[in-house]
């Protein structure tokens, strides 16, 4: 992981002197997120609570490299439920709540002319920090720990002014397992606005 992290941090700084292309661009995004696998299990429910800053750099009209910050928060609330507790049980209502924060490295590759509508495919690679809580009554069980994270992506900028653009992506987030923590994936449609640096 350490030598792909290695690759793409010299890709942005060699890029950032690159003559080939001067475009920067930024994005902020409002998230929509279905869970899946066992982030279903844990936390069922669609999330509407998230968004995402990018950042890319473009080292040729077709290509660009960047990072990406987003917070994503799924709940449920399981109702009343019972379980054992030592020699006893505790009852009251269930809630489970999953806080994830993914901190990537970014490629995209672009499709259509500049200055039009603008079809992409990418991802992100790096590390997602979880932090896992299941609470009855007053009493809540907390983890936190690090995946390694990937999210492949699909998605179009449109120019909507002279540097302003909508964007819209639909990613696929994958958490690999980590210290006994099993892996973690989800669904997020995320829709937003662009503009040139």
């Amino acid at each position: 992981m350490k030598k792909i992290f290695s690759i793409l941090v010299t890709l942005v700084v060699i890029s950032s002197g690159s003559v080939l292309a001067q475009e920067n661009i930024f994005s902020l995004t409002y998230s929509m997120s279905a869970p899946a696998g066992n982030t279903a299990g844990f936390t069922g429910d669609a999330s509407f609570r998230g968004g995402n800053f990018d950042y890319r750099h473009f080292i040729n009209p077709k290509m660009s490299v960047g990072f990406s910050v987003g917070y994503h928060r799924f709940y449920e609330n399981k109702g009343f439920t019972t379980q054992p507790l030592g020699d006893g049980h505790i009852s009251g209502n269930n809630y489970s709540y999953i806080n994830e924060i993914p901190l990537m490295l970014t490629y995209h590759y672009y499709f259509g002319l500049e200055g039009g509508v603008r079809p992409y495919v990418g991802g992100g690679i790096g590390a997602a920090h979880y932090e896992y809580t299941d609470q009855i009554g007053s009493l809540a069980w907390v983890d936190k720990q690090w995946h390694f994270n990937i999210a492949p992506e699909v998605g179009v900028l449109v120019p909507i002014g002279h540097s302003t653009y909508f964007t819209s992506n639909i990613k696929y987030n994958y958490a690999a397992e980590a210290n006994g923590m099993p892996s973690q994936q989800y669904w997020s449609l995320n829709i937003g606005f662009a503009f040139d640096l």
